[in-house]
């Protein structure tokens, strides 16, 4: 499942420009994201790409763990489970152990599937990540071009299903599992072991290829549809066909839980997901194309005209600054033309009891890591580099030198103005 590294910042701005809550959108989602993020931690890297179990992640392992060696069905003529062999229960749950291990490892080479893929087209690859809901490739973004993001989006599903196809091949020339003979355990092991990873690979690879997003056949769909028309025309329609399957989803799913069927709340749960998902890419092609060609310093406020705050000057005469400018941010210098000490910004402000903001300094407050960028940067990587380091203001410089800051307003301004024309 590809997704990008800050899919989630969205922007009500279809078209028409919405009155207030823009900005809001764009980042304070991302900020959830960031957050749930913190509690992801690094287990390795493949090829400089770090790899990352999110803590929910232990839950379904504990229940795959628990499905296949507690468990023993067939489907379509695989067993699944090692509960019905004559073995002890912890040599039951070994197997089970390593069978969900081996299973969780292809997930992760689906995503590297994908991540290969982009790398060679240029993509920046942040980390994969394995989630409670299944794995994440989160890159800067999908690049545009038709032929690339098919080929992209494809290697993950093309990947599990050439999986899936090897080992039931396996299976089928020396199963089938025989839970009835005796001295057989070593094999039978083995078959439902290969059969687990043959019936799950081909069952993934099947599930990413529906046609919605955030699955790799929404984007395997939108390539198509992008040779015939502009990329925000097929973004939405496969969007929409995308929420068509959700809805139908989750009516079934809802039918199912009436019926006291299995499995319906999960059905209900994926196509909420769906859902959600398929708005969310949609917001976010709409900010990518919307700022395309737009440089920052179209949209900067330029030196001199930036308005600074000397590193003496009280927090009560900063709030005095900030409620006669309406600027909630200020880069922190002794003169215009001196360096920039740092950046001071109202949530700073806040960190302060009101008692004690009289006696405190900006410089005692301020924070004196710079987060910066050039001038000839496209908008819509500071809008990323906005929404992951999560600031609302990039000082903008070029050869040491301030050239001017560029805002949250500033990007979301041009958002709304352009997308009227768009």
């Amino acid at each position: 499942m590809l997704r990008h590294s800050w899919k989630y910042a969205s922007v009500e701005c279809q078209g028409v420009p919405n009155d207030q809550g823009v900005g809001e959108s764009i980042l304070y989602k991302n900020q959830d994201i960031i957050s749930t993020m913190k509690w992801s931690y690094q287990i390795g890297s493949i090829e400089g790409i770090p790899i990352k179990l999110h803590v929910t992640f232990l839950i379904i392992f504990l229940f795959v763990l628990w499905l296949f060696a507690a468990n023993n069905f067939a489907i379509l003529g695989i067993t699944i489970g090692f509960g019905g062999m004559d073995i002890s229960t912890g040599l039951k749950y070994l197997l089970g152990a390593i069978a969900a291990a081996l299973f969780f490892t292809t997930l992760l080479f689906h995503e590297l599937s994908h991540s290969f893929v982009a790398q060679r087209y240029g993509a920046q690859i942040r980390g994969i990540t394995l989630f409670v809901i299944g794995g994440v490739s989160q890159m800067d973004e999908i690049p545009k071009e038709p032929r690339m993001e098919t080929r992209i989006s494809a290697a993950g599903p093309g990947l599990s299903l050439g999986i899936g196809v090897f080992t039931y091949t396996i299976y089928y020339l020396f199963g089938p599992v025989d839970l009835a003979g005796t001295g057989a355990v070593f094999k039978n092991a083995t078959l439902i072991l290969v059969g687990i990873i043959a019936f799950y690979n081909i069952l993934l690879g099947l599930f990413n290829l529906i046609p919605a997003f955030p699955m790799d056949g929404g984007r395997l769909l939108r390539a198509w549809l992008a040779k015939r028309m502009p990329y925000i025309d097929a973004t939405r329609r496969a969007v929409a066909v995308g929420k068509s399957f959700a809805f139908a989803m989750g009516i079934f799913g809802l039918l199912t839980i009436a019926s006291g069927g299995s499995g319906g709340l999960w059905l209900l749960l994926i196509a909420l997901f769906i859902y959600f998902g398929g708005s969310e890419e949609e917001r976010a092609t709409v900010v990518s194309v919307t700022l395309e060609g737009v440089k920052v310093r179209d949209l900067m406020t330029p030196f001199p005209n930036v308005i600074y705050v000397p590193p003496d000057w009280t927090l009560d005469q900063l709030i005095d600054v900030m409620f006669k400018t309406k600027h909630m941010g200020y880069p922190v210098q002794e003169r215009l033309d001196s360096p920039v000490l740092g950046m001071i910004t109202f949530a700073d402000i806040q960190k302060i009891p009101a008692s004690k903001r009289s006696a405190t300094k900006i410089e005692d407050v301020m924070t004196r890591e710079l987060i910066a960028i050039r001038p000839d940067t496209v908008a819509y990587d500071a809008l990323k580099l906005m929404s992951t380091r999560n600031v609302g203001r990039l000082l903008v410089m070029e050869n040491g030198e301030v050239k001017g800051i560029v805002s949250r307003t500033d990007l979301v301004r041009a958002i709304q103005f352009r997308g009227m024309y768009k």
